[in-house]
C-alpha cells in the first residue's frame, strides 16, 4: 500500500482538508492491539511477530498516527475516517477513506507472495490501527463538522471538542482497560462471536455510525457525568469488537 502503488489515494490527499483526527489515542489503539493478541491463534500471533520485528503490538497500534509529523506520510491523513451526510449512505468511491483503503490491503495481502516484506509490514501496520478507527463512531461521523472536531463541549475535567473527548477523554477519565473491555466477551455466544469476527467492513462501519446519536446526545455544548457514565460501556464494547474483528483481519491477511 506504498504511495506510488496506488496513486489516486495521495492525488486525493493533496486536495483533501485536513481532518485532526487520532481515534482512541494511544490508549484505545493499544487495547485494540492487546484484546486483538488475546484472542489471535498461535500460528498468526507467530507470522505477525515476524513482519513487526523488534515493534511491540502497542506500537504497531499507534504507527499510523506517530507517521503524522513524518510529511512523507502526508498521503495517508484521509485514510483514518469516512464522513458521510446525517441521513445518506455510503455510496462506494474510489477516493482514499478508510473502507477504501482497508479493502485494498485485504485484496493486496491475498497476493502477498508478491509483495516485499516491507509492504506487508506496512499493510499489517495499517490494520492494526485501521479497524480501531472503524470502530470509533466520529471516524464514521458528518462532514459538516468534520467527525466532531468542530463541536466544542464542556465536561467534567474537560474542554475541547467532541471528537477528542471520545478519542481519549473517557477512556482516561473511566480508566478504560483491557479487563473492562473483555468482561464482555462473555456475554456473547460462540455463534455471536463468528457473527462478529465475520469480516464485512461497510457493516461494521454502519454499526458505528448507528452510535452517533450517543455520541451527540447532550445540549448547547454541555455533557453530564451521565453522559460519561452512560457512553462508557459502548466505549468497552467498541474497543473489544475492534480488537475481536482486527484478530479476524490479522488471520486472514497473514495466512
Amino acid at each position: 500500500m506504498k504511495k506510488l502503488v496506488i496513486p489516486f489515494f495521495a492525488a486525493v490527499a493533496i486536495f483533501a482538508i485536513p481532518q485532526k483526527s487520532f481515534a482512541w489515542g494511544s490508549k484505545g489503539h493499544q487495547l485494540v492491539a492487546e484484546i486483538a493478541f488475546r484472542y489471535l491463534d498461535d500460528s498468526t500471533q507467530k507470522v505477525v511477530r515476524h513482519y513487526l520485528r523488534k515493534m511491540s503490538i502497542e506500537e504497531a497500534g499507534t504507527w499510523m498516527d506517530d507517521m503524522r509529523s513524518n510529511n512523507y506520510y502526508d498521503y495517508m491523513k484521509t485514510w483514518h475516517y469516512i464522513n458521510i451526510p446525517k441521513d445518506s449512505v455510503y455510496k462506494p468511491k474510489i477516493e482514499g477513506n478508510i473502507l477504501t483503503v482497508m479493502n485494498s490491503i485485504i485484496v493486496e495481502m491475498k497476493h502477498k507472495e508478491k509483495l516485499k516484506d516491507s509492504q506487508i509490514k506496512q499493510d499489517i501496520l495499517m490494520a492494526f490501527h485501521l479497524i480501531g478507527d472503524l470502530h470509533q463512531p466520529l471516524h464514521n461521523g458528518y462532514p459538516d463538522d468534520r467527525g466532531g472536531n468542530s463541536v466544542s463541549i464542556n465536561a467534567p475535567g474537560y474542554s475541547g471538542n467532541l471528537h477528542s473527548f471520545w478519542d481519549t477523554e473517557i477512556i482516561e477519565q473511566k480508566k478504560i482497560n483491557i479487563d473492562s473491555c473483555t468482561k464482555f466477551y462473555n456475554t456473547y455466544s460462540p455463534e455471536q462471536i463468528n457473527e462478529i469476527q465475520h469480516i464485512d467492513l461497510l457493516k461494521w462501519m454502519t454499526e458505528s455510525r448507528s452510535y452517533l446519536d450517543d455520541a451527540y446526545n447532550f445540549k448547547d455544548g454541555k455533557v453530564s457525568q451521565v453522559y460519561i457514565d452512560k457512553n462508557t460501556p459502548l466505549i468497552e464494547k467498541q474497543l473489544l469488537l475492534a480488537g475481536l474483528r482486527l484478530a479476524s483481519i490479522l488471520k486472514e491477511i497473514c495466512s
